[in-house]
């Protein structure tokens, strides 16, 4: 029997159990909210890329399904980011124009997707604008990374230090060994998608901590 796709739902169930306890058990405030259905879209990636690998459902609409959750996911971590810093203004929305752009384009271009490779760790696909759609989604994940880094040299209190740093941190120690894995080892190229995925489980590990500790915090407008 295959194993690909394993490590997927192993991580996704450990997500769904995360995601759960901080539904029931922590501060219901606007960036945490934020926060939790970024994991969220963690979780629904990892869930996808099982029923691709190891069920075999690999119809182009379900591969578009599994593009549609990570395309969501830099937007909305930029935009969480932009709230927790206190600086969201109504015109930032349009931060989620580029990711709607894909989203809206891909569904006429879906026999143009495909999976190339599956293994235990990571699926590799192929699918159009590879390299617009990359620019498109590492500049949030930049920008999101600038904006916590001034926000961390500017924070007074040693607990708003810590959430910033909890943050800013999931981010470093998740995006910036995929970015050297795919340089550093071109075949990876075609699977950077799914390898950040799998090192995004670090990304909720820190993003958990941080809505745990997100209690009551000066800047966040509470719902």
């Amino acid at each position: 029997m295959s194993l690909d796709g394993l490590i997927s739902l192993l991580i996704a169930c450990i997500e769904l159990v995360i995601i759960i306890n901080l539904v029931i058990f922590c501060e219901k405030n606007a960036v945490n909210k934020l926060v939790t259905c970024m994991i969220g879209l963690l979780f629904g990636y990892q869930f996808i890329e099982f029923l691709i690998c190891y069920m075999d459902l690999q119809k182009q609409i379900v591969i578009y399904l599994a593009f549609l959750d990570i395309t969501i996911l830099p937007p909305l971590g930029l935009f969480a980011t932009l709230k927790f810093a206190n600086r969201q203004k109504d015109y930032h929305y349009f931060v989620f124009v580029p990711a709607l752009f894909f989203i809206l384009y891909y569904p006429f271009v879906l026999d143009q997707f495909a999976v190339t490779k599956c293994t235990v760790l990571y699926a590799s696909f192929h699918y159009p604008l590879g390299s617009i759609y990359a620019v498109f989604y590492y500049l949030p994940i930049l920008a999101a990374m600038i904006i916590l880094n001034k926000k961390w040299g500017s924070d007074k209190s040693i607990s708003e230090k810590s959430l910033t740093r909890l943050f800013f941190f999931g981010y470093l120690f998740t995006f910036v060994p995929a970015m050297l894995f795919a340089l550093l080892i071109p075949s990876f190229i075609n699977a950077v998608e799914s390898l950040l995925c799998k090192l995004a489980f670090i990304f909720a590990i820190f993003l958990t901590l941080f809505v745990l500790k997100n209690r009551g915090n000066i800047n966040e407008e509470k719902n």
